[in-house]
């Protein structure tokens, strides 16, 4: 008889072990962080929710277009238009996605407009709020209903340069294969 109990017992501890093991390990596991989360967007994910018309500004391209822009300098050097030379070649790279989105260079009441002459791109000029948000030398995803989606802060080297042009166009292909706007 006892020995029939010994075996019930270690039955027991074994299906609470088998079943209670896994939710302690999850636990630990998260509380010590040593599970990295499944974000896979590259660059800021801009919260709270800002739109253009909450920022006071006009959409120029409202229900129609995805936006990519950029955010001129008060002194748009070679570096800045190497960033703006990889908007447009990201918005090239998008491929048959590229009919619903537009370049735009954004600039504020700072920004050094001279240096963007010779530059073939939609010009939106921006108010200190939108500066807020976004700040001089990074990238805005704008969807088509005029909501800021994601920000790419900017970088210090031309080598840091390639890496975010491609983590944009890899979040802007996803952005456009799951919106069923624009």
């Amino acid at each position: 008889m006892s020995q029939s109990i010994t075996r019930s017992r270690f039955k027991l501890l074994a299906l609470i072990t088998v079943f209670a093991l896994p939710a302690i390990l999850a636990k630990l596991v998260l509380t010590q962080q040593w599970y990295n989360s499944g974000v896979t967007n590259k660059g800021e994910l801009i919260e709270p929710a800002q739109t253009f018309k909450s920022l006071g500004l006009d959409n120029p391209y409202q229900g129609e277009k995805w936006q990519l822009g950029y955010l001129v300098p008060a002194q748009c050097d070679a570096f800045c238009l190497k960033q703006i030379h990889y908007l447009q070649q990201s918005h090239i790279a998008l491929g048959k996605y590229q009919q619903r989105v537009v370049p735009l260079v954004l600039v504020d009441k700072n920004s050094d407009i001279q240096a963007l002459a010779d530059l073939e791109l939609d010009m939106v000029a921006v108010n200190g709020s939108f500066s807020q948000i976004v700040s001089q030398f990074e990238y805005v995803i704008v969807d088509p209903l005029g909501q800021l989606v994601m920000r790419y802060p900017q970088v210090k080297s031309e080598d840091e340069l390639i890496p975010q042009s491609k983590g944009l166009l890899a979040d802007l292909r996803k952005l456009l294969k799951l919106s069923r706007v624009g």
